[in-house]
């Protein structure tokens, strides 16, 4: 139920941050074209036929598909932080909001985890990706750092987490879901998909 809630509050933070329908749309089916083809592979064409818009259409709010992956990674870079906030401020043990929020994350219908991870990691991989794409991604990249590791911090003085570095864990953390997402991407409906206990295993005291 937890977990629910926070996949509304994602969702809802994607409408505040986008208050267009039309753009909305837009963003979610690029998303799906840049994590399928790439950045490189990916054309306005391909964005307008997923989204069920005219090339037209789609340029009438974007100039390029630079400009319609910037503002991806922009939202991307902001959400990976909000996620993490909405999280904290639940009622709960520390061990409880990062089940919930890790739920949330693998969600298949989850607009925290639908290639939000995968495009992020292009902004680093590719030297064709837009400048200021990987500028955003730089510049946002310790936010999550800062509420994630706080919480941590708290489990480990509760003693529900292992006393290993706060930060390592963050970024181990943070790599399984970046790893999990794309997994998530290639992996087929009917191949199980680990719980969010199984993917903490490795946070968890006495493990």
């Amino acid at each position: 139920m937890e977990s629910k809630q926070l996949q509304q509050k994602f969702m809802k933070g994607f409408e505040q941050s986008v208050s267009d329908p039309a753009i909305r749309q837009i963003i979610i089916h690029a998303n799906e074209v840049f994590a399928k083809k790439g950045f490189v592979g990916a054309k306005i064409k391909d964005i307008a036929a997923s989204a069920g818009f005219s090339q037209g259409y789609v340029y009438t709010y974007f100039k390029s598909k630079e400009e319609i992956f910037t503002k991806i990674v922009q939202l991307a870079s902001e959400g990976a932080w909000q996620s993490i906030k909405y999280a904290t401020e639940m009622p709960g043990s520390p061990l409880q909001k990062m089940v919930w929020l890790t739920e949330a994350f693998l969600s298949p219908d989850s607009i925290a985890i639908q290639h939000w991870r995968l495009i992020l990691i292009q902004t680093v991989t590719s030297d064709a990706i837009p400048e200021e794409a990987k500028r955003l991604t730089k510049e946002n990249s310790r936010k999550p750092f800062e509420l994630l590791v706080p919480l941590i911090i708290v489990g480990q003085r509760a003693g529900e987490f292992t006393e290993k570095d706060p930060l390592m864990l963050a970024i181990t953390y943070f790599s399984f879901i970046q790893g999990l997402g794309i997994a998530r991407l290639q992996t087929s409906a009917d191949i199980p998909f680990p719980s969010a206990e199984i993917v903490l295993q490795f946070l968890m005291k006495n493990n």
